[in-house]
């Protein structure tokens, strides 16, 4: 089987590359053809990507956080290319929510065991291009933002640390308003936090959107309104518990596509990386993406 290995060199704490050279060297021992790719940016990948595709390899993995993982399913998409996924960034969500084990080790035996799944990624039109899990579009947003500044030494735990000052700042912000489309039909609210989901996990483990299945061709909307500093401190301990679906102030919604038109300052996050302003518009794209997977 002919697969392509592309790593980035920040990734988590630096150890994408070492994750990256070990699965290469599995991978060959297995008697598999093996293509290996350092990227040191996010465009460098995305151009090695694109061409490995191009090129018709079978498997495309990606050794780094959830940033590379979304580059390699928005060039898988469409195409006849699998997604394998090396988890070795900061939060890995989206290998978490697809069942895939922590260890690299574990992950290099699930590309050799070769079992994929059909999975919806999540079309970003304005943009043009594709995200695997998750858009945030309000102070989850904020949180994401300040979490990729903090050092990479602290792991997931940047997404709590970045959380807690948020929600500290909450007392001399006004609230965001917004203007939501879901499916046609809008309504305007304010909001602290507004994730389009495909996958039930962001920020480092928090299942924000439990029951998001990502083969059933709609999004989880999940919503959280105003409230109190204190509130919020008891709401982020709640989800990262997955008990606060049933809280007054959470609305959890299923459509096939959302346009979010927010605060102009608020920067969209996609999977952790930034996508850009406001507005938005997030849209399902069906069983647009192969992924290799436990069987």
């Amino acid at each position: 089987m002919r697969y392509a290995l592309v790593h980035g060199r920040r990734s988590g704490r630096g150890g994408a590359a070492g994750v990256g050279e070990r699965a290469t060297a599995t991978l060959r021992d297995a008697g598999h053809d093996v293509v290996q790719v350092s990227a040191g940016t996010l465009e460098e990948a995305r151009a090695a990507c694109t061409a490995l595709v191009a090129d018709g390899v079978e498997v495309l993995a990606v050794a780094g956080g959830d940033g590379l993982v979304s580059l390699g399913a928005d060039v898988c998409a469409g195409t006849p290319t699998a997604l394998g996924i090396l988890p070795a960034g900061t939060g890995n969500d989206n290998a978490r929510s697809l069942g895939l084990p922590s260890g690299p080790a574990a992950c290099v035996d699930v590309l050799l065991a070769g079992h994929t799944r059909t999975v919806d990624t999540l079309l970003l039109p304005e943009l043009g291009r594709h995200v695997l899990g998750s858009v945030c579009g309000a102070l989850d947003a904020r949180i994401n933002a300040r979490a990729n500044r903090l050092p990479r030494r602290l792991g997931a735990a940047s997404y709590t640390v970045s959380a807690l000052v948020e929600i500290a700042l909450l007392r001399r912000q006004p609230p965001l308003h917004y203007r939501l489309t879901l499916d046609g039909r809008s309504r305007e609210l304010d909001a602290l936090v507004v994730v389009a989901a495909s996958m039930p996990s962001i920020g480092g483990g928090l299942p924000i959107a439990p029951a998001a299945d990502p083969a059933d061709g709609e999004l989880d909307v999940v919503l959280i309104h105003p409230v109190t500093p204190a509130q919020a401190l008891g709401l982020l301990r709640a989800v990262r518990a997955g008990r606060h679906t049933g809280h007054p102030a959470v609305e959890i919604l299923r459509a096939r596509e959302v346009r979010v038109e927010g605060p102009p300052d608020v920067v969209a996050h996609g999977d952790g990386e930034a996508l850009g302003p406001l507005p938005l518009t997030v849209r399902v794209d069906p069983a647009s993406l192969q992924v290799v997977v436990p069987r």
